[in-house]
């Protein structure tokens, strides 16, 4: 059976506007026709459909999505959707499509921005839906109104536009209800000229600020002017300055103003400068601007600190005269005074030493509340200190407490003579006097603890001498009680022996085994932990053998060899006596 060609059946219906037509003749063709070639047919007509939808639609139907369009050839073959409808004239109502969509910073206010070419708008005249268009501002500042005519903008506000495109439409039509909304900024031109990355013409849209079109542009250097920029107009007038140290410091919009068609950003380099320093946020050494006062240079340091004393500021000046001389003022800014800066001038805020700094004082150790406490130079003492930490443990070693001071003792960086000796021979006897070792010794020892002499048990014991005064970063150090002393040396058995009540040296080593066969009796000393300090237990018989004490019992030092070495030289010079006595006298 005879089919006619496809082609000749999409072109003889007109598809595109009438489906039926296209059904009608589709069913009268294969009638008679086999099964494989309706299936054939089937697949070349939705195909050939398919590309007649695409090929066919209008500019309002290309913003559709592909549910929509659906949906309205539904609506074509008599299948009501009354959604599509709704979103078709919801979506031809839209001022703007997606691509117009531009980042602004704020809302743009109708009745200050201005209209130039290449803006997009959207004129919408209510009851009258024909008129309703997206426009243009042609190159020649002119609105182009379908049927109607064109509409001269150029320099009018959008509120300024409204009215006149209100005005010209009442020639036809009585009393229309048009606005005028903006759906596109226009592109513009900006010349960006100076010390910057990328000199030249930059392309940007209408309320783009400097910084934009410089940073768009590569940036700026770093010799680059921040706070001198100009903006200059077609005719070569300043208009406007810029000034972007300001705006990224304390975010001033008015510093970073909104470009127009034709600027001319000059880009300056820095050459003038003032240095802040002292009780500021942040010093710094900033650019100048000419009539710049002392409060604004401050501001842009992000302000002063609290601790910074602003009656008595100081202002190094150098007169332009003679920039070798400098001038030196005081200026009190807490009372007002706020004089203009100068190019060099170098400005210095004091501060209050230690502001809001606690003085603290700290104890540790077997207390039940260690840390650090805040004191009151002049009234604190050691007991207030003992009893707002809660008082000893019941393992506290009180003999042991000790004091240490930081503040207001000396340090070597002040001793030159300890300085002297230290770098000869730092803690060795070689190469200096006895009194220079002696020396050495004490100022090293006074040097490396700062031990305050207190003694804790008498403290407690209601003896109010001992309750010192605490200055500032004073420390408390409260060791744990050992409950034994240390016997070591030349004993039988050394070791930790545990603390005899009331006993004696000679009791501790009786209890290590007693003396060794090698020990020196006569220099056993007793070493006390708190002061690191040598006792001789035979002399000093007040002494009480406390817990942590250490016994040391030294060894003898035999001395067979040394006497084996003299009778040796003695006997050799008496050989040598003799020797030459002999040949003396036998001699003829």
């Amino acid at each position: 059976m005879y089919l006619p060609n496809l082609k000749w059946i999409v072109r003889g219906s007109t598809f595109a506007n009438n489906y039926n037509a296209l059904i009608i003749k589709y069913l009268r063709l294969t009638r008679f026709a086999p099964r494989f070639v309706l299936h054939r047919l089937r697949c070349q007509i939705a195909a050939i459909a398919l590309s007649l939808l695409i090929g066919t639609s209008s500019a309002a139907f290309a913003q559709l999505t592909t549910s929509e369009v659906f949906s309205s050839y539904q609506n074509r073959i008599d299948v009501a959707d009354t959604m599509t409808a709704k979103l078709y004239a919801q979506r031809q109502s839209l001022p703007a499509s997606a691509q117009d969509i531009q980042p602004l910073e704020k809302t743009v206010d109708p009745n200050t921005y201005v209209l130039g070419p290449g803006d997009g708008l959207y004129l919408n005249v209510y009851a009258i839906h024909s008129l309703d268009q997206n426009l243009s501002v042609t190159p020649e500042g002119r609105l182009l109104i379908p049927n109607m005519g064109p509409v001269d903008v150029a320099g009018l506000t959008i509120s300024e536009a409204q009215k006149k495109v209100i005005d010209f439409l009442k020639r036809d039509y009585k009393s229309p209800d048009a606005s005028l909304s903006l759906r596109r900024l226009r592109p513009i031109k900006i010349s960006l000229l100076g010390d910057v990355i990328s000199p030249g013409v930059q392309s940007a849209l209408a309320l783009q600020r400097v910084s934009e079109i410089i940073d768009r542009a590569g940036g700026v250097r770093s010799t680059s002017s921040l706070r001198n920029i100009e903006i200059r107009n077609l005719s070569g007038a300043v208009r406007a300055k810029a000034d972007l140290f300001r705006y990224y410091a304390l975010g001033d919009l008015s510093a970073n103003p909104v470009v127009e068609s034709g600027d001319v950003i000059v880009v300056p380099s820095a050459t003038r400068f003032v240095s802040l320093s002292g009780g500021l946020t942040q010093p710094q050494r900033m650019e100048y601007v000419d009539g710049e006062k002392l409060g604004n240079a401050i501001a842009l340091c992000r302000g002063l600190l609290p601790a910074a004393i602003t009656d008595s500021i100081e202002i190094v000046r150098f007169e332009a005269s003679d920039p070798s001389v400098q001038d030196h003022r005081f200026v009190n800014f807490r009372d007002g005074e706020n004089p203009p800066l100068r190019d060099g001038d170098v400005v210095f805020i004091r501060s209050m030493l230690k502001y809001h700094v606690a003085k603290m004082a700290g104890i540790g150790g077997e207390v039940n509340y260690p840390g650090r406490y805040p004191i009151e130079v002049g009234t604190t003492r050691i007991k207030d200190i003992l009893q707002r930490s809660g008082g000893l443990l019941s393992t506290a070693s009180i003999e042991q407490a000790v004091l240490i001071r930081r503040v207001g003792i000396n340090t070597w960086e002040n001793d030159p003579e300890f300085r002297r000796l230290n770098t000869l021979a730092p803690l060795r006897k070689e190469g200096l006097s006895e009194e220079e070792y002696t020396y050495l010794l004490a100022r090293y020892s006074q040097f490396s603890r700062s031990v305050m002499v207190v003694d804790f048990k008498a403290l407690l014991a209601g003896d109010e001498s001992q309750n010192l005064l605490l200055r500032e970063e004073d420390s408390i150090a409260v060791p744990r009680a050992l409950g034994f002393v240390t016997v070591s040396g030349s004993v039988n058995s050394q070791g930790n022996i545990e603390y005899i009540p009331g006993g004696s040296y000679a009791d501790y080593i009786a209890k290590a085994g007693g003396y060794a066969s090698t020990a020196d009796r006569s220099a056993v000393r007793v070493v006390n932990p708190k002061t690191s300090s040598y006792i001789d237990p035979r002399s000093e018989h007040d002494y009480k053998i406390a817990p942590g004490d250490l016994i040391i019992v030294p060894q003898e030092h035999s001395e067979f060899w040394k006497d084996v070495g003299t009778a040796t030289i003695f006997t050799a010079q008496i050989l040598s006596i003799i020797t030459g006595l002999y040949l003396f006298f036998k001699k003829p």
